[in-house]
């Protein structure tokens, strides 16, 4: 078996593919600072873990060159599955869940993340371990710090090794098709961190460098302390700070100086918040319709636009059935909501295109070509508008609900 970094055709085709199409599942991806990840080193990438595989994917999207990940181990279990991720460039790490004798496994593992990015080749792990919707941050995994020094050690003499945060930032964990900010922070250069805690044990180094990177993590992303406060603090903030910003980067950073201010100045207006959101939930309307500054001109323009567009909606949607009705199966199958997008995507941009393609071979029998790729090309992208209008439905009825229920939050204030 040869190096999983080494360079393969097809897996540059389908590194090409996903980049094209990756975007797709966002309404805007918005890349900040991306110029601050080193060319001229090995570079670790940190990004926080929030969307499950998406998170990957979006990373994926940054560099026109292969990156090396690591996922956990159980999902590697099955041989074709295995073989297939390996040629995905992803390796599998266990987690101390899957038992202490499984643990020993991981130097193997990290042996192979070194050799990466000893050949020059980017290395991403999402260091708090597991995924979690939150705008927050888990405490990080000391996996990232073995491997960090690890590469060091061979390289010190060679090149300068780097871990740099991402931060992942969704305007929405859950919708298809919302906005994603990714913005690159502050690189660590691990001998430069050396230097500077010189005299420390090997334990003491391994505790600072977490805490270091958890706190350059945490200036990429809105990041609320994750105690009781977080409910009310995200209701708060999303209801007194949104508006429409020029950039998803201004937007985190208001929200941001928002969310500080607040959680210092006013605890008892975010219990009153926590409150709110409790109800809002309870009602079924979503956090962006509370944040509404004019929601009756909004609802009554959105019902005009969704009026409108219905009929196109609904044709579009016929040659994505089948991709459509595969999602709706396996959501039953996911108890965690936030496998869902990853879900979507997959159907929308990996089995839909598989199906469609055959069909379109088959009616070139009684079409034109040129009418056959129409079909084809239309039927690839229709995901797009089909799954903005059915959150325009979803937003609607969202809005509505939130109309009918301020009655009743004036009289309880």
């Amino acid at each position: 078996m040869g190096k999983i970094q080494e360079k393969n055709v097809f897996y540059n085709a389908l590194h090409r593919y996903a980049c094209w199409t990756v975007p797709m599942a966002y309404r805007k991806i918005e890349y900040r600072n991306l110029d601050a990840i080193p060319r001229d080193g090995a570079v670790i990438l940190a990004p926080n873990h929030a969307n499950t595989l998406m998170d990957a994917l979006v990373v994926l999207t940054t560099r026109k060159d292969p990156i090396v990940f690591v996922a956990r181990a159980d999902i590697f279990k099955k041989a074709a599955i295995g073989k297939t991720l390996r040629f995905l460039k992803m390796l599998p790490i266990n987690r101390i869940r899957d038992g202490v004798e499984a643990l020993s496994e991981n130097d193997a593992i990290m042996e192979q993340c070194i050799d990466a990015l000893c050949d020059g080749v980017p290395f991403c792990i999402l260091p708090e371990g597991r995924h979690r919707p939150m705008h927050s941050l888990l405490p990080l995994k000391k996996g990232i710090a073995r491997i960090a020094f690890g590469a060091w050690e061979r390289l010190k003499d060679k090149m300068p090794v780097y871990i740099v945060p991402i931060g992942l930032e969704y305007e929405d964990y859950f919708d298809f098709r919302s906005r994603l900010l990714l913005e690159a922070g502050r690189p660590i250069q691990l001998q430069e961190f050396v230097n500077a805690h010189e005299g420390c044990t090997e334990a003491e180094l391994y505790r600072q460098l977490l805490l270091e990177l958890s706190a350059r993590m945490k200036e990429t992303i809105l990041y609320l302390p994750d105690d009781e406060r977080y409910e009310g603090l995200m209701e708060a903030v999303s209801r007194i700070g949104e508006k429409e910003y020029k950039t998803l980067y201004e937007r985190r950073k208001a929200l941001q100086k928002l969310a500080d201010r607040l959680a210092e100045k006013h605890p008892r207006m975010l219990e009153r918040m926590k409150k709110r959101a409790e109800r809002r939930k309870a009602r079924g309307i979503h956090l962006r319709s509370a944040a509404r500054k004019r929601p009756g001109w909004r609802l009554a323009l959105r019902f005009l636009w969704l009026l409108v567009s219905a009929p196109f909606a609904a044709v579009l949607a016929i040659p994505i059935l089948p991709a459509l009705l595969l999602i709706a199966w396996l959501k039953g199958k996911f108890k965690d909501k936030a496998f869902i997008n990853s879900v979507r995507y997959a159907c929308c941009w990996v089995f839909n295109p598989l199906v469609l393609l055959p069909v379109c071979l088959l009616l070139l029998i009684v079409l034109p070509w040129w009418a056959c790729l129409l079909i084809f090309a239309v039927s690839f992208f229709s995901p797009v508008p089909c799954y903005d209008w059915a959150n325009g439905v979803r937003y609607a009825i969202s809005d509505l609900r939130y109309l009918r229920s301020r009655d009743e939050d004036r009289d309880e204030e």
